[in-house]
């Protein structure tokens, strides 16, 4: 009996320690909230791996339901990215130690790590991370914005993600949320053969072909001269 937890990473390019749990273990559930997987990537892996993969809901994943299951068999939970990225994931793991289950992570890319390598800024400069939420009725949070404005004043480069719920938000509406800034750069589907990343000012990219979701946005601090003369590159 064990939790396993697989990362997906940034393109759903699983490792090969993430195939052979998937197919030794006893059931197999994935969770796209953190970052969309489409049907067609999910059927082509069970073909891959053998075996049908459950598709759980956010709130099944935040309940008891994982845990309990791995009290009586191996239970492997596909998670975008990295598993240990998310909060929840985290908290998953906690559970499954206090009641003596054992737990195995599988890890994999990450957009925190991707993100600021295909951009040329360097990851120690970086501050802490926001998240530009789709706004919904009475609920519009300007926290990430706050965030962002902190890390500028400490010369700290921002990586910000973009909501996926209810849909993954366009790269074109964060550069709306993010009009008080000067430079951005735009990085979308990190990993696929149509990724793209691109730099500029926020006026300039409004009117470029910037990919589609998922995106990315980082907020660059003051640059260094090669991050400079990597970003030129993008343009």
């Amino acid at each position: 009996m064990a939790l396993i937890l697989i990362g997906t990473g940034v393109a759903f390019d699983l490792t090969l320690a993430g195939l052979e749990a998937l197919k030794s273990c006893s059931e197999a559930y994935i969770e796209t909230y953190t970052n969309p997987a489409t049907k067609e990537q999910i059927t082509a892996l069970e073909r891959l791996c053998g075996r049908k993969i459950a598709l759980l809901e956010r709130s099944q994943v935040e309940g008891p339901l994982l845990v309990d299951k791995a009290k009586s068999s191996d239970v492997c939970i596909l998670a975008s990215g990295d598993p240990l990225t998310a909060t929840t994931h985290i908290t998953l793991v906690i559970e499954a130690k206090e009641k003596g289950i054992p737990v195995v992570v599988i890890h994999n890319s990450s957009i925190h790590s991707v993100a600021p390598a295909r951009a040329g800024l360097q990851m120690y400069r970086f501050g802490k991370t926001a998240s530009l939420v789709n706004p919904r009725p009475n609920y519009k949070p300007t926290s990430s914005l706050d965030i962002i404005r902190e890390n500028l004043s400490r010369n700290c480069h921002t990586l910000a993600l973009l909501d996926t719920e209810p849909e993954p938000m366009e790269a074109k509406a964060a550069l709306e949320m993010l009009a008080e800034f000067g430079r951005v750069v735009v990085l979308s589907r990190m990993g696929y053969p149509d990724e793209k990343v691109t730099y500029g000012s926020i006026e300039e990219l409004k009117n470029k072909n910037l990919g589609s979701p998922p995106c990315t946005v980082i907020v660059p601090a003051k640059l260094h001269p090669m991050e400079q003369e990597f970003l030129e590159l993008l343009k």
